[in-house]
């Protein structure tokens, strides 16, 4: 309890029912829809961004660099705007970061040589970080916590998503038959980016802030960051969902920082057709949105705990098949049908992630939520800026295969490192 003029005023709200909600849930959802489209554009156009007919630069090198260096930034991003969403709002500062990476992307449109690629993507990194911190926070405060985690997993959709409409809009705006595959790389980021841009303005005008947030503001008695990480509890899961995410964000990038690339080099060489490859990466893409739509309903059924241990499992195990339906396929020796099915597998088991929405949202206290959830998811991708170089690197010394299954093993870590941390299903954020 505490005093608010004349009234005294419970520390919990128990949030909006889903359906309520639901349309600020959905363009919450567009806005990390986004910030994934602004990512993985650049994974899937990298390879013909690089081509002497266009921004001639080193694939292996300067490529990495370009796909890591917003994953860098997105740390620093996530903490920072985090912190001003603790202090100035969680809405005014989504707003904010959505325009921060959607401006940017635009005029990667017009760039003429890497090194302006570079800084674009360097300044869009802060905003990618912003969004995820500033947005997720703002869904679970707005939702009871019975329907938390379904609404944090319909936001988690936006993933791929946007991964989808970055392949579509390589294919529909960018493809060009011939030496360069993506010719029209150009179009498909101005393309990309202006839907962001406008979604800036909606969520200013259209979402609601949060009361938890609001009424936070006279709590007298609430956390600060210092407080906060010198309690036991929260340290605890501090370092622990740090550990997580750093892992899991390794797992995911290991894997697909490259692999549209590797498909690229597939089909240059004639192993397997452009709509083969649209086709797999689009299956993945709608299988992992449908796990994470189920996995929302499947944590609040099961808890946070079990249901990432299964889904992190099965996620290992399948890109074991993967890897090897991928390494037939670059010998010359491919089998779609398995490879589709095994790209089903991929998709759904990586629902996981709508795991850590919920998860960081509810083991840290109202006064320093956004900044340190965002903190912990950013910092794990920011960290990451390192894993496209590495995964470059040892697929170029010891091979793809390698490569590629240390994902493997950071999904079974992950499905023991989960029980570290008390199991939050159903948990009443207060303020």
């Amino acid at each position: 309890m505490f005093y608010v003029g004349a009234l005294y005023m419970s520390s919990e709200i128990h949030g909006l029912p889903l359906r309520a909600a639901l349309k600020y849930v959905l363009i919450v959802t567009l806005a990390w829809l986004f910030d994934a489209m602004d990512l993985v554009l650049l994974v899937v156009l990298v390879r013909s961004m690089a081509h002497p007919s266009q921004l001639n630069f080193d694939i292996q090198s300067i490529g990495s660099l370009l796909i890591s260096v917003a994953f860098l930034t997105s740390g620093i991003g996530g903490m920072l705007l985090g912190y001003l969403a603790d202090r100035y709002g969680r809405k005014r500062i989504l707003s904010f970061a959505i325009l921060l990476y959607g401006l940017p992307t635009l005029l990667v449109g017009f760039t003429r040589s890497w090194i302006e690629v570079l800084i674009l993507r360097f300044i869009a990194g802060f905003g990618v970080g912003g969004a995820w911190a500033a947005g997720v926070t703002l869904v679970a405060e707005l939702i009871d916590p019975s329907e938390r985690g379904r609404a944090i997993g319909i936001v988690q959709c936006g993933y791929p998503i946007g991964f989808l409409m970055a392949v579509s809009l390589s294919y529909l705006v960018a493809y060009t038959p011939g030496e360069v595959m993506f010719g029209n790389w150009r179009l498909a980021f101005i393309a990309g980016a202006v839907p962001s841009i406008i979604l800036s303005g909606v969520v200013s005008l259209f979402v609601p802030e949060s009361k938890i947030w609001k009424l936070k503001l006279f709590d007298k008695d609430r956390k600060g960051l210092r407080e906060a990480l010198a309690n036991k509890m929260y340290l605890k899961g501090f370092s622990v969902g740090l550990l997580l995410d750093f892992i899991g964000m390794f797992g995911y990038w290991v894997y697909w920082s490259w692999l549209p690339s590797y498909l690229e080099h597939a089909y240059n060489v004639g192993y397997i057709s452009s709509l083969r490859n649209f086709l797999w990466l689009a299956v993945t893409q709608i299988s992992a949105l449908l796990g994470y739509i189920t996995y929302g309903f499947i944590q609040d059924i099961l808890g946070r705990r079990p249901a990432l241990t299964i889904f992190t499992t099965l996620e290992g195990i399948s890109i074991l098949a993967s890897i090897k339906l991928i390494m037939d396929m670059l010998a010359g020796n491919l089998n779609m049908p398995l490879f589709i099915i095994t790209g089903i597998c991929v998709g759904y088991f990586m629902g996981y992630w709508a795991a850590f929405g919920a998860v960081l949202s509810e083991i840290f206290p109202t006064s320093v939520r956004t900044t340190l959830s965002g903190f912990i998811f950013n910092t794990g991708r920011s960290i990451n800026f390192i894993t496209p170089i590495i995964s470059a690197y040892l697929a170029g010394t010891y091979g793809i295969a390698l490569a590629l299954s240390l994902s493997t093993i950071a999904n079974f870590a992950l499905a023991g490192l989960i029980w570290l941390i008390p199991e939050t299903k159903g948990k009443v954020i207060t303020f």
